[in-house]
């Protein structure tokens, strides 16, 4: 019996049955197709049968591989209990975490601080990945989401940052040529630029005891939250974006709030930034230190009225 079997070749062989092919596993693992398909061969001569059957566009299992599947799974499972177990025991949280973040907020309040994060924990390693698409955290080995928006019924653990906060914002200029809006009904009377996404052009919510919806058109609209900033930063228009976003704009006057009494939103719910992870009875160390170390960022940030978020 070969003994010299390894956790990645085990890893690797279970991804291939759950994805159905050798160009996803080596697109999730960093490596190339032919990378996996040759650790697969491999792993088949090291337990003495064939466990992939190889078809021309996709991969089944042999009956041994089925059996052999189960029982790595279990192998799996059971290392990374026990892996989890050492790390929360240890003075110093240690190994791979994966975070995903929406793109701009990303850049603007998870990048920078990630210097310091691995300053203070250096036996970290962090691969952040920036989208807006969804993100299945289960299917895409993700530790740490962080999200934005209205809560969701989920299998999800949650760990609430903040409140979101939006302002109906334009720059001097263009209220000076147009006017400054003082009620919702003004808004028909300007160039709003919109975001639009898959669910079509963003509605704006407002008022000051309960939120009603307004269609605001006008003559640039964009699946991009940073393009209608620029456009709104050089006079085009206004824009209502979160404090986060445009926190910066605020500050050195290339925009400025308005209605500032009333509330001001893009959905008639609460919404808010929270971290997201899957349920376990044990945190890992290394999930809980940046999930604690983002909150005290977030906290001090808001305490020094920075970026204009809201106390929690």
């Amino acid at each position: 019996m070969n003994y010299d079997v390894s956790l990645l070749e085990i890893k690797l062989f279970l991804m291939t049955t759950q994805l159905g092919n050798f160009s996803e596993v080596a697109r999730r693992q960093n490596m190339t197709p032919s990378s996996v398909s040759r650790k697969m061969a491999q792993l088949e001569d090291k337990v003495g049968t064939k466990l992939l059957h190889r078809h021309t566009r996709s991969l089944s299992l042999t009956d041994e591989g089925l059996a052999f599947s189960q029982y790595c799974a279990e192998t799996i499972e059971q290392y990374e209990r026990v892996v989890e177990t050492v790390e929360q025991r240890a003075d110093t949280p240690r190994g791979a975490i994966k975070i995903s973040a929406p793109v701009a907020f990303g850049r603007l309040h998870i990048a920078p601080y990630l210097p310091e994060l691995l300053e203070r924990y250096p036996m970290l390693k962090v691969e952040l990945q920036q989208t807006d698409a969804f993100v299945d955290p289960a299917a895409d080995a993700i530790d740490l989401l962080i999200r934005i928006g209205v809560p969701q019924d989920s299998s999800l653990r949650m760990k609430r940052f903040t409140k979101q906060r939006y302002v109906l914002a334009a720059s001097s200029g263009y209220l000076k040529k147009y006017g400054t809006p003082t009620s919702p009904e003004e808004l028909k009377q300007h160039n709003c630029l919109v975001f639009k996404g898959t669910n079509g052009l963003q509605r704006w919510f407002m008022g000051k005891d309960q939120l009603t919806p307004y269609e605001v058109t006008g003559s640039l609209y964009s699946n991009n939250a940073e393009t209608l900033v620029s456009a709104a930063e050089s006079g085009a228009g206004l824009i209502v974006f979160p404090t986060w976003l445009i926190g910066q704009q605020l500050r050195n006057g290339n925009l400025v709030s308005m209605m500032d009494d009333y509330q001001i939103s893009t959905s008639s719910e609460q919404q808010l930034i929270s971290a997201l992870y899957l349920e376990t009875d044990n945190l890992s160390a290394k999930v809980r230190v940046v999930i604690d170390f983002f909150a005290e960022k977030f906290e001090s940030v808001r305490n020094k009225g920075r970026c204009y978020w809201d106390e929690i």
